[in-house]
This record gives C-alpha cells, sequence and structure tokens, in this order.
C-alpha cells in the first residue's frame, strides 16, 4: 500500500471553540460547554465529564460553536500528559458547545475519510509532532495552525475507508466488552 506524504492542513480545516465567560455557567441548561473532561484519553474517544456540576452554559452562543453528532473534536491544552492528540466524537446534536479549549477537526472527505481521521490523529507519529511543538512546559498547549502543520502518511482514499471502517468496529466490540464486564457483577 502506497503512503501519500501530506501537511494535515491539505486535509483538514481545524477551528478554536468559543471563548466563555464563567458568570454564564450553570448547573441547568440546555447546552453543556465541552472541556477536557469530555476526553477519555487513555481509552480513546468521547465521555461524560462528571467531575464538574457547572457544565451547562446559559449565556448567547453563535450557532457555528454548537457542535452535531459525529463532529470530531482534539484538545488545544494538555492538562494530563497524553491529552494532546486525542480524539473524541460528538455524540448528540445541538447539546455541547465546543470552548476555546478545544479544535474542531473537519476532514475534506474527497480527500480524508471522517472515520480515518478520527484515527490519524492519535497516532504516535501525530502526537509526537504536537509533543514537539506544545508551548509551556506545565500544562502544554497547540493551536490549530500547528494542528494543519503537521505530517502525516495516509493510504488512497479507498483503503481509509476500509481501515477507517474496520477501526471503528473494533472500538465497538471493545466498547460492547467493557459493557459486558460492568454488568457481569449485576448478572451473577
Amino acid at each position: 500500500m502506497k503512503l501519500t506524504k501530506y501537511k494535515l492542513g491539505d486535509l483538514v480545516k481545524v477551528r478554536r471553540g468559543a471563548s466563555l465567560s464563567g458568570e454564564y455557567y450553570a448547573s441547568q441548561g440546555e447546552l453543556i460547554r465541552l472541556t477536557l473532561g469530555n476526553f477519555d484519553y487513555q481509552n480513546g474517544g468521547f465521555k461524560e465529564n462528571t467531575s464538574k456540576n457547572d457544565l451547562f452554559f446559559t449565556g448567547v452562543i453563535k450557532q457555528e460553536f454548537i457542535l452535531n453528532e459525529g463532529d470530531i473534536i482534539t484538545p488545544l491544552t494538555e492538562q494530563t500528559p497524553g491529552l494532546l492528540g486525542s480524539t473524541a466524537i460528538i455524540p448528540k446534536s445541538e447539546k455541547y458547545i465546543q470552548s476555546q479549549d478545544t479544535a474542531l477537526v473537519t476532514p475534506d472527505e474527497s480527500k480524508l475519510d471522517r472515520d480515518f481521521c478520527y484515527y490519524l490523529l492519535p497516532t504516535k507519529i501525530v502526537k509526537k509532532q504536537l509533543a514537539a511543538g506544545a508551548q509551556q512546559t506545565k500544562i502544554r498547549h497547540t493551536t490549530p495552525d500547528r494542528i494543519k502543520d503537521l505530517t502525516v502518511f495516509i493510504p488512497d482514499l479507498d483503503n481509509q475507508k476500509l481501515i477507517g471502517k474496520l477501526l471503528k468496529s473494533i472500538d465497538r466490540k471493545i466498547a460492547l466488552n467493557r459493557e459486558i464486564n460492568r454488568n457481569l457483577p449485576q448478572a451473577a
């Protein structure tokens, strides 16, 4: 399989989220603000953030920052080692607000398969480049421009689709097995 070298910016759009004023954080509301706690950086993917009780945002927000099911996000801040380069997929439309600590990654699907893109960002080669270019020492940061400047090697679109579909299928099986394991004590 032939791999072609690209700058990630030739394949995706990357947009920083909204700066949200803390005066509008609330314990109830319609829209949930995304935080770094929504990234399951150890197992991969999206998780509900249960570490805070003021996750709702009640202020005015531009529609462009309200995410849709299937949108791919990645953190711009690394509060925990290994967080940069993580990815998550938004599980439900019109529920989550993209905050400034997250980037929305939108692949040009004529060049990069959406599922393949989701699995490409957390690869070692991408994470290594993000770590090398991150600013600060304790809590490291990256930017949409640095993400777009990353070098990646990818196969043709047909192979991307096959690989993305296979990896997604494996992730579904892992999630199902985790759920079965969580329910085993109740079944016994």
